[in-house]
């Protein structure tokens, strides 16, 4: 029954041979079981009886057999005198059920079960006829399921697909999956995740920092995490800088020419050679620290703190200042060095590589895909028609299920193949290093969660305190977590995530 307005679609005559629900359905060579109407490939048992000295041509598959009438289809296809149920007037299918004035019972088989009885045929028997009577759902198209699934029991834990299931009844059982899923969620929003308590964190990379320097410390990291590559940094270079700032202190003077200076030097001829500034830096002289005063005294940034008479005293002014006031100066160096074209160009490049490899990802992706896609229709076309034709004949429980164990392990193969390249494409889309990391997320009150890469202490997440800004700095405080404490921060984040959801 067509919808008025849509055009009724056009159904296949001729289908082929298709898997589908663990049952093999195939348009030329199946049988067709009287009790569920599918025509299958399943061992059916046919009627012996006869009708105006013709043999009667109704068939039972295995299934429907021995879950509504509780008999084996293999053993009373050996008697040459079985009548099938519709022979015999106990046929319980809907269309017999209503020749004589009853309902469709519906799928009974686990009810059946559940109360100790051998089949449907049993049940019927022992609570009545008249108890049983299956309710359609309301749809748009009342005629396109009529009898397809109201009186079969033929599939055991797995349903089967109809093919001429219309659109519209898809839709409405869509609609209903949706406001299931709608109630879940807001049931499970009822209670309330809370963020475990974190632990003021004083080393990073097992160097003993202060509580407050944290946040320095973590944006020294992630920009040489970020770019280390680029300005030919050596592993663990970071690491030596903190160490050197605060487990030295400023007593060793050799050592604190070591690290943190060479890499401010480093940047800081970066900068004057993109500003086209005549400097000749030296790690022996106060050049470098003179360079450093004119830029930042063209930045505008830190005036407050680093005075520019600060620089012009020379080096031995740098030498009095602690490690958080070296410290700022190298992240405020490292900034400023963003802004030059060998580190934009930098940038661009780290993105170009992100942007071609998800590109090849996805390609690897949308071929597994596709691979996965023709092997089912090799399994399910040339290949499986090939080891089911046997002249027609009907396959024996066996043999149907052995060709569906290897019809399902080479589907799986593939569908495994398919979900690693995505799995691929997944973890190549994602934001390049080079770009400024985004927190996970970021609460009213101040609290702000993230995952730093340079981070990497399980469990890799990280709580900032931004606290009040009654001030005119914030006063932060940088906590982390135990790896025991890893569950509860992820379902905090999906209980966040999923009250965003819902509003």
């Amino acid at each position: 029954m067509a919808i008025k307005g849509e055009k009724p679609s056009k159904r296949t005559t001729n289908p082929g041979v298709r898997v589908v629900g663990g049952r093999i359905y195939d348009s030329s060579n199946g049988k067709t079981c009287h009790q569920c109407r599918q025509k299958t490939m399943d061992f059916v048992a046919s009627c012996k009886a006869m009708k105006k000295d013709k043999q009667c041509t109704i068939n039972f598959c295995h299934k429907c057999l021995i879950n509504r009438y509780g008999e084996n289809a293999e053993e009373v296809a050996k008697l040459d005198d079985w009548i099938c149920p519709l022979c015999r007037g106990i046929c319980n299918c809907s269309f017999c059920r209503k020749k004589r004035g009853l309902n469709p019972t519906g799928i009974l088989a686990h009810k059946a079960k559940a109360s100790g009885l051998a089949s449907v045929s049993m049940l019927l028997e022992v609570e009545g006829h008249d108890n049983f009577a299956y309710q359609k759902k309301p749809k748009l198209n009342d005629d396109s399921m009529e009898g397809s699934s109201g009186n079969s029991d033929s599939f055991s834990g797995t349903d089967v697909e109809v093919a001429d299931v219309a659109k519209e009844n898809k839709k409405v059982v869509g609609k209903s999956k949706k406001a299931k899923a709608t109630h879940k969620l807001k049931e499970e929003i009822q209670f309330e995740a809370q963020l475990p308590q974190g632990i003021s964190l004083n080393s990073v990379s097992g160097i003993v920092i202060p509580t407050d320097e944290a946040g320095n410390v973590f944006q020294l990291f992630e920009f040489c995490s970020a770019f280390g590559k680029a300005l030919d940094l050596k592993e663990g270079q970071a690491e030596t800088v903190v160490r050197e700032l605060f487990s030295c202190g400023r007593n060793t003077r050799r050592q604190q020419y070591c690290s943190i200076i060479q890499l401010m030097i480093q940047l800081l001829d970066l900068i004057s050679q993109d500003r086209e500034m005549s400097l000749s830096l030296s790690v022996s002289d106060s050049s470098w620290f003179t360079a450093l005063g004119e830029i930042l005294l063209q930045s505008e940034v830190l005036s407050d703190v680093f005075p520019p008479e600060t620089f012009k005293a020379g080096v031995a002014e740098y030498e009095k200042m602690d490690a958080s006031r070296r410290l700022k100066l190298l992240n405020f160096v490292c900034d400023e060095s963003l802004s030059t074209l060998a580190m934009r160009n930098c940038i661009k490049s780290q993105k170009s590589e992100c942007k071609a490899n998800d590109k090849v990802a996805k390609q690897k992706a949308a071929a597994a895909k596709e691979k996965e896609k023709q092997l089912k229709q090799k399994l399910q076309g040339d290949v499986a028609k090939a080891i089911m034709k046997k002249n027609g004949a009907p396959l024996s429980i066996e043999e149907h299920n052995a060709i569906l164990s290897q019809i399902r392990a080479e589907a799986k193969e593939a569908h495994d193949e398919m979900m690693e390249a995505k799995g691929m494409a997944a973890g190549t889309t994602r934001i390049c290093d080079a770009r400024r990391t985004e927190p996970i997320m970021v609460e009213d009150n101040g609290l702000v969660l993230w995952k730093l890469n340079c981070y990497k202490e399980e469990p890799n997440f990280l709580l900032q305190d931004l606290g009040t800004f009654d001030g005119l700095w914030p006063h932060e405080k940088w906590l982390a977590f135990n790896p025991e404490q890893k569950p509860d921060i992820e379902n905090y984040i999906s209980y966040k995530r999923r009250k965003v959801m819902q509003t």
